[in-house]
């Protein structure tokens, strides 16, 4: 008995030694059967006969079949692809189709239903076009007959090509190995007019496939004419298309929009001003100036108020405060609504969001009263043209992720609006921060503000260049973001002014010339005002106005500093206390009273929580293994 034991425990030693052998999960056997068609159309029987062992082919088998392609000049391809039938043993199989980044995948088996471990064979019929090469001597099928991203190796692999009439096979060539590769583990082992087969002559690992080509003469399948091939371009495309479309459409409509009313009238001679022009205050001046309000029209205005004696300026360790006064100089309709708002509650307001309201409805006040005496009169802001631009581009970058659903892969529509979303927010940000730099202001409030931009504008750019599913594709991807520039353009670029408007900019370019000069010498032929603390003082709100005020300080920093020594500016800005000098700094005194006045003014009269608006032939031997069409892989599940 115990002999027997013994006997019985080699045996079993042995076949477990010898089961992984026998038990590694392959392909048997791989046939590729392509039926070419007089349209063009293939018709392919794929038999694939596996051996389960419950490892990984467990239900059934994925066949990854590869659908996208992109031509040497960056177009996109899209080849047809239509599963017929799927047996297993002859019978009719389950069998369901998913998306991949590149084409489909088709899950054959049930999820609820275990094979039994041993030897199955799958049939897959499927019909796939445009896969068919036309060179200008002949026409070619290269075809990659199993792929080469099977996780199994493949003992065995057979490819015929039957073509629709028995005209004589011109050339032929076989590659076999992974994804690039040149190998020539096969060989032709029957060909005959109109009918050519291949075979591997051994093993091929994992990851490794053949890949077969066929030529013959023109005339046997019909080849597309030009209006096909335009028309396979155009929905190959379709997201370049869209977007080029699109974006002639948007440049066309601003093109006219601009010649039918954003052309201003022609420009008069322009000579310095040294007196403000008539009847305008600050905030007048930079209202007409801009043709529309900005937090400088609002800083501005409270210089404004405190130069003509309405109020008082408290500007120490960054908290302004402002504080009412009584008996001022005469002031203008649109300063008088700003101050009844302004001061609604209180005699002292600190310029902070916690008097959001008050700041907020003093704002408004002054825009609305400027916008009544101005806007229509001097100028149109064409606003009407703006949004429908503005609409335009939201239908341009709807119009374009619904074309990426005639293709439809979440993580593309995702990366597109996603990143179209940062890359535009970031970018148009970008530019706000450079037009605003060039006015002046706090570099650091500049840097960190584009810093992030940049980020926001990187991350978007990526997303975009992660998603797109070619060079084609990218540039489509990019249009939105950068016709987002050309949209917040048109808000200034469609506002004209009137003819009077055009006089009256005329001037105030006059005065701008004089308080923006840094070179003296070039208006003292004309004899200017004496420059006097008091002449500073002045116009020191139109400097402001006019994103000129440390120009003006600069010029005036020796009359101040003499006057500070012979103690002859008494008064002088004697509506200011803080931690700035007119007198010993006026450089920086301007500075805070202009950029730095008008972020904090900005700041504070938003709600917490919120934001203010501002190919080549295979058969002649050119091919590798991979190339073509066809291909894909698999795996079991």
């Amino acid at each position: 008995m115990r002999a027997l034991a013994r006997i019985a425990l080699a045996l079993a030693m042995v076949a477990g030694a010898l089961r992984p052998a026998a038990a590694v999960e392959r392909i048997l056997q791989f046939v590729s059967d392509v039926r070419v068609e007089r349209n063009g159309d293939l018709r392919v029987t794929e038999t694939i006969r596996v051996q389960a062992e419950g490892r990984e082919i467990r239900r059934g088998i994925l066949r990854d079949f590869p659908t996208t392609y992109h031509r040497r000049d960056g177009a996109r391809v899209e080849v047809g692809f239509e599963v017929e039938q799927v047996t297993r043993g002859g019978m009719p199989e389950a069998f369901a189709i998913e998306r991949l980044a590149n084409g489909v995948r088709v899950r054959i088996g049930r999820a609820n239903v275990l094979l039994p471990i041993g030897t199955h064979e799958y049939v897959i019929s499927y019909r796939t076009t445009r896969q068919i090469g036309f060179f200008p001597a002949y026409d070619e099928l290269y075809w990659n007959a199993t792929g080469t991203g099977w996780t199994f190796a493949i003992e065995a692999v057979e490819a015929r090509i039957t073509l629709p009439e028995r005209v004589p096979i011109r050339q032929s060539a076989f590659y076999t190995g992974p994804q690039g590769a040149r190998g020539s583990d096969a060989q032709v082992a029957h060909q005959e007019p109109g009918v050519i087969v291949f075979r591997t002559t051994k093993p091929l690992p994992p990851r490794s496939g053949l890949t077969v080509a066929a030529a013959w003469d023109k005339g046997v399948v019909a080849e597309p004419d030009t209006a096909q091939r335009a028309r396979w371009w155009l929905a190959d495309n379709l997201p370049l298309v869209v977007a080029g479309s699109g974006l002639l459409l948007l440049i066309v409509y601003y093109a006219v929009g601009w010649l039918r009313v954003g052309r201003d009238p022609r420009r008069g001679t322009v000579i310095p001003l040294f007196e403000a022009p008539e009847g305008l205050s600050a905030a007048a001046v930079r209202y007409i100036w801009r043709m529309g309000s900005d937090n400088r029209v609002f800083a501005a205005a409270v210089l404004d108020l405190a130069v003509h004696g309405h109020l008082s300026l408290s500007d120490r360790g960054g908290a302004v405060q402002l504080d009412q006064r009584r008996n001022g100089r005469p002031i203008g309709r649109a300063e008088t609504a700003m101050k009844t708002k302004l001061f609604a509650t209180a005699d002292r307001l600190s310029l902070d969001q916690s008097n959001h309201e008050p700041l907020g409805r003093a704002r408004d006040a002054l825009n609305q009263a400027l916008a009544s005496a101005y806007r229509g009169r001097l100028f149109h802001a064409n606003t009407g043209w703006a949004v429908l631009g503005a609409l335009l581009w939201l239908a341009l970058f709807a119009a374009i992720a619904l074309s990426l659903l005639a293709n439809p892969q979440e993580d593309v529509t995702a990366g597109f609006l996603i990143g179209t979303a940062f890359a535009s927010a970031g970018g148009l940000t970008l530019g706000y921060v450079w037009r605003s730099l060039r006015r002046g202001g706090s570099l650091f409030n500049h840097i960190f503000i584009g810093g992030i931009a940049a980020v926001f504008t990187l991350v978007g750019l990526g997303l975009l260049l992660g998603s797109a599913r070619g060079p084609l594709e990218l540039a489509a991807f990019l249009v939105p973001p950068l016709a987002a520039q050309l949209v917040v353009f048109g808000f200034s670029m469609l506002k004209a002014p009137t003819a009077q408007g055009r006089r009256r900019m005329d001037e105030i370019e006059g005065l701008r010339q004089y308080l923006g000069v840094a070179e003296e010498a070039r208006l003292e032929f004309m004899h200017p005002p004496e420059k006097t603390p008091e002449l500073f003082e002045r116009f020191l709100p139109y400097a402001v106005a006019l994103d000129v005020e440390n120009t003006w300080a600069q010029r005036f920093a020796g009359v101040l500093a003499t006057a500070a020594t012979a103690a002859a500016a008494a008064g002088v800005a004697s509506w200011y206390h803080g931690d700035r000098d007119m007198l010993s700094d006026p450089a920086a005194f301007a500075e805070r009273l202009g950029s730095d006045l008008s972020q904090t003014i900005a700041a504070a009269a938003t709600p917490p929580g919120s934001s203010d608006s501002g190919g080549s032939s295979g058969s002649s031997g050119g091919g590798s293994s991979g190339g073509g069409g066809g291909g894909g892989g698999g795996s079991g599940w």
